[in-house]
């Protein structure tokens, strides 16, 4: 039974570290020897979150040839866009009425982390906390299967080429940060529609 519980943990780390790989955009394609001497494991852990990474979509393993980091179509990225537009605007509507000042001060808290991130350059904490934002609002309404379609998608939109694009324009990741932060003020003014408003255009800038 505990050797079995390691073995799960070690997949799931690697299934963590191969992804976070991925969304950092740094290359393109890699190789099971390569990950087996970065992250410092076995052979067995990173095989099978390599094959959980393929069936989830993120990469193709090609026989005698590497990993390839597969990247979705405009369409799959503008509707997953699309999708979190609409569960997380009606969220906002719903947290209007049960958001308390405990957290308030926990997103404040999570843009400050970002900007933290941002001054240090650094990008993988960014979109991090980035994430925990959008989660958290969500998490406000406690809706569970919105929280898993919204943990999907963005792990969907967030693939090499989506981490590239971010990491060389830090200009943009500084509005974003300073876009969750009007949308905050507008949701503790308790002016709704335009938060709504904010929070749908800050979304739609995702359709690269």
């Amino acid at each position: 039974m505990y050797q079995q519980k390691v073995k799960e943990l070690l997949k799931d780390q690697a299934y963590r570290l191969i992804k976070e790989k991925m969304i950092k955009g740094e290359e393109e394609y890699t190789s099971e020897n390569n990950l087996v001497h970065e992250l410092n494991m076995s052979r067995t852990p990173i095989r099978e979150a390599l094959n959980r990474l393929q069936h989830e979509g993120f990469l193709k393993i090609l026989p005698n040839r590497g990993i390839v980091f597969t990247e979705i179509s405009l369409e799959e990225r503008n509707e997953l866009i699309d999708m979190r537009i609409a569960i997380e605007t009606y969220s906002l509507w719903q947290a209007a009425n049960r958001i308390e000042d405990k957290h308030i001060e926990d997103l404040y808290g999570i843009i400050e982390m970002q900007e933290k991130a941002y001054l240090a350059g650094d990008f993988g904490e960014l979109v991090e906390k980035d994430a925990l934002f959008h989660y958290y609002l969500l998490e406000i309404v406690g809706n569970s299967q919105f929280l898993k379609m919204y943990s999907q998608a963005r792990e969907r939109q967030f693939t090499v080429r989506a981490g590239k694009w971010l990491k060389n324009k830090p200009d943009v990741l500084e509005h974003f940060i300073e876009e969750h932060r009007i949308i905050l003020n507008a949701l503790v003014q308790k002016d709704i529609p335009s938060a709504v408003q904010y929070l749908t255009e800050h979304l739609e800038k995702g359709k690269l």
